[in-house]
């Protein structure tokens, strides 16, 4: 009785085996297709492995190699795609750079980061603002599957980042429209407006970001806003101390509103910066437009004894100084709340 069982066990696996052999042979046939797919995913996976791996090791030549070669046979990996694109860059190949971002994005539309990368060089290397503003809008428009398992993964606050980003750079590229227009035009004002709303928007993702609230303010600065234009220049100074640009810039403001005395500290403050930085060529200039400024405040009603009695910012006593290489440098006192905006109450008022 066992013998006979063993047997029919025997018998059933062969037919099993045939059968499965049969309906592989014939899934060849019928689904060769397929079958040939997998085969060039996997080489195309072996070569974006090598790929990935000189790319870590910044052997760029080899990295475009093997990333090739493995789009080639799985044309589909994005994430090689977007890799390639930056390598481009980095060899200023722009125009291939553009191509490889398009590929990946055909086969992964959501990919923000890699569209993010597509509009930064159709704007600041291609000046191709249209276009980058199409991506920056799809960018905005995404609505990625976010997870939150707390202490494990979180894209929620990355996909933010990257639609504040997308906004940012929108402005950037709004605002490369309007000077490319002309000076106060119609059509430059029109894009300055639309890249003032694009900043505005952006500041409700990115919090206390420096890069948006000086571009906003510039903008407004521009667009002759003087009263949103100093409370953005206020914010970005007070986020970032020691920005030339953002001292610099906001004197030039305070100086287009006659506000002499307020305009003086801040050029005094872009001085100190171009000193501490090491960076003299601008300082003749700036030393010219301070001389401009005190004449002005001399004309003022008691404006002789404010510049007489007035400390300028940049003086320090003898313990808080040391001479190195032929430069003052200031040691043990707080620069940056020397630094920072105080003027943010009284625009407020205005």
């Amino acid at each position: 009785m066992d013998f006979i069982i063993k047997l029919l066990k025997l018998k059933v696996t062969k037919v099993l085996a045939c059968i499965l052999l049969i309906t592989f042979i014939a899934s060849l046939y019928f689904c060769r297709d397929w079958y040939y797919r997998q085969v060039h995913k996997g080489i195309g996976f072996y070569y974006v492995n090598k790929g990935d791996k000189a790319y870590r090791q910044k052997k760029y030549q080899k990295a475009i190699d093997m990333y090739k070669t493995g789009l080639r046979h799985y044309p589909a990996h994005s994430r090689a795609g977007c890799n390639l694109g930056n390598i481009y860059v980095s060899f200023e190949n722009y125009y291939e750079a553009v191509n490889a971002y398009e590929q990946a994005l055909r086969y992964n539309p959501n990919f923000m980061v890699c569209r993010m990368d597509l509009g930064i060089i159709l704007s600041e290397k291609l000046a191709d603002y249209d276009k980058a503003i199409q991506e920056y809008g799809r960018v905005v428009n995404t609505n990625p599957f976010t997870i939150n398992i707390p202490f494990i993964f979180n894209n929620k606050e990355t996909t933010k980042v990257n639609k504040g980003l997308a906004y940012y750079n929108m402005g950037l590229a709004y605002r490369g429209k309007a000077v490319y227009m002309g000076d106060r035009t119609s059509i430059s004002v029109k894009y300055l407006k639309k890249a003032e709303e694009a900043y505005t928007k952006a500041e409700n993702y990115l919090k206390n970001d420096y890069d948006n609230t000086y571009n906003h303010a510039l903008t407004n600065h521009l667009l002759g806003d003087y009263k949103k234009a100093a409370l953005e220049y206020c914010e970005a100074i007070n986020i970032k101390p020691r920005s030339f640009e953002a001292h610099y810039n906001f004197a030039l403001l305070l100086r287009s509103m006659n506000l002499n005395k307020e305009a003086l500290t801040e050029f005094e403050k872009s001085i100190m910066l171009l000193d501490y930085n090491g960076k003299d060529n601008k300082n003749k200039y700036i030393f010219g437009i301070i001389a401009e400024i005190k004449r002005r405040i001399i004309s003022e009603e008691g404006g002789y004894d404010y510049l007489i009695n007035r400390n300028d910012v940049n003086s320090l006593s003898n313990d808080e100084i040391i001479y190195s290489k032929g430069k003052v440098i200031p040691q043990d006192f707080d620069m940056d709340k020397l630094l920072k905006c105080t003027y943010k109450k009284q625009f407020e008022e205005i």
